[in-house]
């Protein structure tokens, strides 16, 4: 990876490891480095002053990485990993956390999906069209409340201009085909002046794929059933589209825009089917459901604007406002068996202050306000969430005080959250919560000498539990269990510190950083022990786990170290190696034992009245140690690139623990193997072109077999096997 794809952390790192993507694919862009302002920073400002840990990907890298869904496109960044529920549904999961705890944005508000709530959900969002995605981890992400603890995916898009094209028109289309599961994409977009001061963007995206290839057989059934070399129901469609209108002046712009996306997706692994049982005659015979697929749709609008002020407190004052209504539905075979509605709105308002003297050092700040509102829904027979609506709040402040060669950061954060439904399983009573959080962080940074600097983060955040983790309480078929909240759960509480040091010396640069959270009331879905089989007394001795969300003090701590060397910079050729490796680890630190649990249905009786106990041990779904290594290639005159390609990932065997003498694993609890990537990346511009770009990209060309360690279908999905990747891209 060369340095104009992934900036050095000796030239990012300021606080934390800011490790940053893609800036083209040819050394000519690395004096332009410097130049990369970080939108999702509170303060808005170049790469190379964010003090907290902060991953850039610019177009050309999305393009390189694009796999379809958010969480497999950017799940070879450091820190970061993937949910993978399929094609279809992915998403991130950063220093192994998920759900709740990352927030995904689309130009810094919300997604408004449903994604959260489980992992076969997808996230709302189109990733070829992109313009550029940052990824924020340690107390950056307070600037995004309480349940961005985890990290902050935010989405840039140019769906309402922030700018006017340099001749009037800008477009940029792209299409590609992948071998691995005939797949293709296609899809652009536009920039259009209408006179003076107004911008019209129009975007559409299509992309469809069949059921992908593996190297043997997906799981054991499949083995007995002799479906080898695919995995069965893993075909997904999509396709989206948006318009918008702003108005740009000289100190700032204001626009809107509308957009849709609607496509349908297959569950592996999620096939419900009925016992065939011997026609007889005067009966018919049973019907057999088919496989699960999920068909959504969205529908969002979206109003945006800001001003520069010349003088005065506020350099600038923006604003953000986005709603949407989105749906989607569970089939099995076809027959639709759950819906699920999300209507939703989000305003976001921000000031940034000009920079001020304040005895020998500079202080700048922001201070904003957040306001979201949610109507969810889900009617059928797998509607294991109740009707429910969530409205929250927050205020926070950031202030930088830079002296010397110190740079000091403090930020805050105030949330009051409702969450209320009026159908608990228990005795048909209304319940409704609020919950007020605090969250703060100081950050510190001494730069020892040139190109080397040392830093250091505290931060304390506070999250409120999500309506899933209160009020489930049913059927899931798509992940084959039996989910069941809890309205006695407390706010979890993490109290965190990461150090960070970065160093350059001439072609060589380093960064690493290590971190470690000590969370109060953790909380995360157990399995009870327990199965229940419909019709069956309750406990049964086999059907679906009976998973609860618990709490229990938890550990998380890892690190991410990255490296690279520059070799070759001349005239016609540029040489440059490579390599990052991370880790995360997370446990429960004491045995827990609850007394039971109100919202239960009855058939659920003895799970409420009875005690479960959480085991002291490793928590399930966490990412094993990880290492990727390169080397690219550049010959100028060609204007080709070529960037070859080993990834590692270890074997896992700190996952999650099954209650003391059972004899069942269930999803979390499986150890995975170790594997090894080769991947191969090349790109040329036909006769030095700065419009066109062709590219072919291959993964895991020696075909190995993998199962991801941190996806709930990692026994029945495996990593797709090779993959031929064919694409152009057309830039004006």
């Amino acid at each position: 990876m060369d340095i104009t794809r992934r900036l050095s952390p000796a030239s990012l790192l300021l606080l934390g490891t800011t490790m940053a993507a893609a800036q083209g694919n040819d050394a000519e862009n690395a004096e332009a480095i410097d130049e990369v302002v970080v939108r999702s920073s509170p303060l808005q400002t170049s790469i190379q002053e964010i003090v907290l840990g902060t991953t850039v990907l610019d177009r050309a890298a999305l393009l390189r990485e694009l796999d379809g869904t958010i969480g497999q496109t950017l799940a070879r960044q450091p820190g970061v990993s993937s949910t993978f529920f399929g094609p279809g549904a992915s998403r991130p999961i950063i220093r192994g956390l998920g759900a709740d705890r990352i927030r995904i944005l689309s130009n810094d508000i919300s997604t408004f999906d449903v994604s959260t709530a489980s992992q076969d959900h997808l996230v709302g969002t189109e990733m070829a069209n992109a313009e550029s995605v940052e990824i924020l981890r340690g107390a950056a992400t307070l600037r995004y409340g309480p349940n961005a603890v985890g990290g902050v995916v935010n989405v840039f898009d140019n769906r309402i201009p922030r700018s006017r094209p340099e001749d009037g028109f800008d477009l940029d289309a792209t299409a590609a085909y992948s071998s691995v599961d005939e797949g293709y994409t296609i899809g652009g977009a536009a920039d259009i002046s209408l006179g003076d001061n107004f911008v019209l963007h129009l975007d559409a995206n299509d992309r469809d794929a069949d059921e992908y290839e593996i190297p043997g057989f997906a799981n054991e059934e499949a083995e007995e059933e002799g479906v080898e070399g695919i995995v069965e129901n893993s075909q997904s469609e999509a396709t989206s589209g948006t318009a918008g209108l702003s108005w740009v002046g000289d100190q700032g712009y204001i626009g809107f825009s509308v957009g849709f996306q609607d496509g349908r997706y297959g569950l592996p692994g999620g096939k419900k089917e009925e016992e065939e049982e011997e026609e007889l005659p005067g009966l018919e015979e049973e019907e057999e459901e088919g496989p699960i697929s999920i068909d959504f749709e969205q529908v969002r609008v979206d109003l945006d604007g800001e001003y520069n002020f010349d003088d005065g407190l506020v350099r600038l004052a923006k604003f953000r406002v986005g709603l949407s209504d989105y749906e989607h539905t569970e089939f099995a075979g076809d027959e639709p068996e759950t819906l699920y509605t999300n209507d939703e709105w989000e305003l976001r308002a921000e000031a940034f202050l000009n920079d001020f003297n304040v005895g020998a050092g500079e202080m700048t700040g922001t201070v904003g306000l957040s306001v979201g509102d949610r109507d969810f829904e889900a009617a059928g027979a797998e509607a294991f969430i109740p009707l429910n609506e969530q409205f929250k709040w927050g205020i926070f402040g950031l202030g930088r005080y830079s002296v010397n060669s110190f740079i000091f950061e403090a930020s805050a954060r105030f949330d009051r959250q409702e969450n209320e439904t009026n159908n608990l399983a228990f005795a048909g009573d209304d319940f409704s919560e609020t919950q007020d959080m605090f969250s703060g962080a100081l950050t510190g940074i001494y730069e020892i000498g040139e190109g080397t600097s040392i830093g250091l983060n505290l931060a304390r955040s506070e999250r409120a539990p999500t309506p899933e983790e209160l009020f489930s309480n049913g059927f899931h078929a798509a992940t084959s269990s039996v989910e069941i909240g809890d309205v006695n759960l407390d706010t979890e509480v993490a109290y965190s510190a990461e150090v960070s040091f970065k160093t350059r010396a001439g072609a060589f640069g380093f960064g690493a950083n290590a971190y470690f959270v000590d969370y109060n009331d953790f909380i995360f879905q157990n399995w009870t022990g327990d199965f229940f089989e419909e019709g069956d007394p309750f406990p049964a001795d086999e059907g679906l786990p009976v998973f609860a969300y618990q709490q229990a003090d938890a550990e998380l701590y890892g690190f991410e170290v990255e490296a690279d060397y520059l070799a070759v910079d001349s005239e016609n050729w540029f040489l440059s190696f490579d390599g990052m490796v991370d880790m995360a680890r997370g446990k429960t630190t004491e045995a827990t034992t609850f007394g039971g649990i109100d919202n239960v249905r009855d058939e659920f009786t003895p799970l409420g009245t009875g005690a479960t106990e959480v085991p002291a041990g490793n928590l399930p779904f966490f990412p094993p140690v990880r290492f990727l290594g390169g080397t690219d290639i550049t010959y100028r005159p060609w204007s080709t690139s070529l960037r070859l390609e080993v990834q590692y990932v270890d074997e896992q065997t700190r996952v999650g623990s099954t209650p003391e003498g059972s004899e069942v694993d269930v999803p979390g609890s499986f150890p995975t193997d170790s594997y090894t990537f080769f991947n191969v990346y090349l790109n040329w511009r036909p006769r030095n072109s700065e419009n066109v770009t062709l590219s072919l990209r291959g993964r895991n060309l020696t075909d190995e077999f993998a199962r991801s360690a941190t996806s709930f279908l990692s026994q029945s999905a495996p990593l797709p096997g090779r993959d031929i990747r064919v694409g152009v891209n057309v830039r004006f």
